[in-house]
Order: structure tokens, then sequence, then C-alpha cells
């Protein structure tokens, strides 16, 4: 994904703001974009590690703590979908079925565990 279009970030980004306009201004201290991509970095790594006890306790700490930054919960529950999307739509047909299916699977999961915590 890198070699097309190299950081993914701000398509992602683009897309998170297209869908919750109400949560760009809550990144106003994020000048340079390296809070927007500790958040990608971080989301990516409990992607891949969703099966240890870090990710699922991290997914749902960070939901409540989300919350004291006023981001509206449908837009947490939203952030995985939209790296899924984004990284669909640079992929094009380089995107599987089996692609796919692995991610509605982290996604089922992630879903669970925002549910959990709310």
């Amino acid at each position: 994904m890198a070699e097309r279009v190299g950081d993914p970030a701000p398509q992602i980004y683009a897309r998170l703001f297209a869908a919750f306009p109400e949560v760009e201004p809550l990144f106003w201290r994020d000048a340079n974009g390296s809070i927007r991509g500790e958040m990608l970095a971080v989301a990516i790594q409990c992607l891949l590690d969703l099966d240890g006890a870090y990710a699922e306790n991290f997914i749902r700490a960070e939901r409540v703590s989300h919350e004291g930054f006023d981001v509206p919960p449908e837009a947490f529950g939203r952030f995985f979908p939209v790296v899924m999307e984004t990284c669909r739509e640079i992929l094009a047909d380089g995107w599987t079925a089996e692609t796919q299916a692995a991610w509605d699977e982290r996604l089922r999961r992630i879903d669970a565990l925002i549910a959990k915590g709310a």
C-alpha cells in the first residue's frame, strides 16, 4: 500500500472528517499530523495483535478516554472501518475476498469490544 500512496494517514483522516466533521476541530493541537500518525499506528498495531490482551484492553480504554475528548461514540466506533475502507480504495484490484474476510472478522471483534466497554 505504501508504494501506491506513501502515508495513507491523510486519506484516512480525510474520510473520517468527511463522515464526522465535528471531529476535525478536536485535532487543533496536531499541527504536523504526528497525533494522527500515532493514532493510526496504534490502531494498526491493535488490528495486528487483536488476539492479545493489550489490544483488547487498549481499545476498551481508548473508547472511554475519547469520550473525555468529546469524540462522539459513533465516530470512535467508525475509525477502524474508515481505515479498512481507505485501504480497500487504495489497494483497488489488490483487495481480495480473503483480505475482506480478514477485515470483517477483525471489525466484528472490535465492535464487540467497543460495545462491551459502553
